[in-house]
């Protein structure tokens, strides 16, 4: 004698419920989306932190990031005040103007901060940005894994290098 099947057993997925489980995934979707860029819009910008000018603490080095991300490095040479045997006062050069140019490049803003730096020299050096310091970093290099220091230059006034009334005509006294 053969079962009898059970009415009920199986029963016939519905249109409803298709469109039920679809938009409960699509919601999903949407609600996953929009908390990450809230995420993203909370999370401080890095290239707004990194612009500027900035200074090693133990060398002479120089940084200067621009906001179209472009660097450039600035290594002076080695001044007279800095080497053993001091030369006569008439021969002192001005500090910075022998050395070398600066050396360009590009930076590369990279996730939590993390910022890559390849000069046309072809060195590269990585460092992080965070927000427990904002005004000073370590800068690795990649080849000799050597740290050094930075700390952001003050930025300087508004009407600084300029003298009162410069580019204004005197006016005549008036009698």
């Amino acid at each position: 004698m053969a079962r009898p099947t059970l009415p009920g057993k199986r029963t016939k997925i519905s249109v409803l419920d298709v469109v039920i489980v679809i938009v409960g995934i699509v919601g999903i979707m949407a609600f996953n989306r929009m908390s990450i860029a809230r995420l993203q819009h909370s999370l401080p910008n890095a290239n707004s932190q990194i612009v500027g000018d900035w200074a090693s603490t133990r060398g002479r080095e120089h940084l200067v990031f621009r906001a179209d991300k472009t660097v450039s490095m600035t290594v002076p040479a080695t001044s007279q005040e800095d080497s053993a045997v001091p030369p006569a006062p008439e021969t002192t050069p001005a500090p910075e103007t022998n050395g070398p140019a600066p050396v360009t490049g590009k930076y590369q803003i990279v996730q939590g901060g993390k910022v890559a730096i390849q000069l046309m020299n072809g060195n590269k050096y990585t460092t992080t940005i965070s927000p427990a310091s904002p005004n000073r970093f370590d800068l690795i290099d990649s080849a000799t894994e050597g740290v050094m220091t930075f700390e952001r230059l003050p930025a300087a006034p508004a009407g600084a290098g300029t003298t009162p009334g410069a580019g204004t005509t005197p006016q005549e006294p008036s009698q």
